[in-house]
């Protein structure tokens, strides 16, 4: 079975969103922006969606408190890269563009960095060693 993964994010101001990661090279998927949401296209099975946080609170519905990123961990997003440059050009225009950078993590294998959109939702950047990831 093949899956399509689109996460919804809350936002505080979906426009500071659309700028900041127009910003990492990420492009908002044509016909895809409601005017209180827009789908970030990061490839053919795989995108995100940035939700006005009073309207995803609306479809969460009045019985669960949507959690403040910068102060509470629900979750955060992997996001594998090809190749170990990629994790600090993609952490460096984030800083760039108002993300806080995180913890930095390298050893042989792997390469692995964080930082927090402007909303404090944490990205962890990664490269893995592609031949530790073709062993069975």
């Amino acid at each position: 079975m093949a899956y399509k993964f689109f996460p919804h994010v809350p936002v505080a101001d979906l426009e500071r969103s659309r700028s900041f990661y127009q910003a990492l090279g990420w492009r908002t998927a044509p016909g895809l922006a409601e005017g209180h949401s827009m789908v970030l296209d990061l490839g053919e099975d795989f995108g995100v969606t940035l939700v006005e946080r009073r309207f995803m609170q609306q479809a969460v519905g009045e019985d669960q408190e949507l959690a403040d990123p910068r102060r509470t961990v629900s979750g955060s997003f992997a996001l594998l890269v090809d190749i170990p440059e990629d994790v600090d050009v993609l952490v460096e225009r984030a800083v760039a563009a108002g993300a806080t950078a995180g913890h930095r993590k390298d050893d042989s294998y792997t390469s692995h960095r964080v930082f927090a959109d402007p909303d404090g939702h944490r990205w962890n950047i990664v490269w893995m060693d592609p031949l530790l990831t073709a062993r069975e």
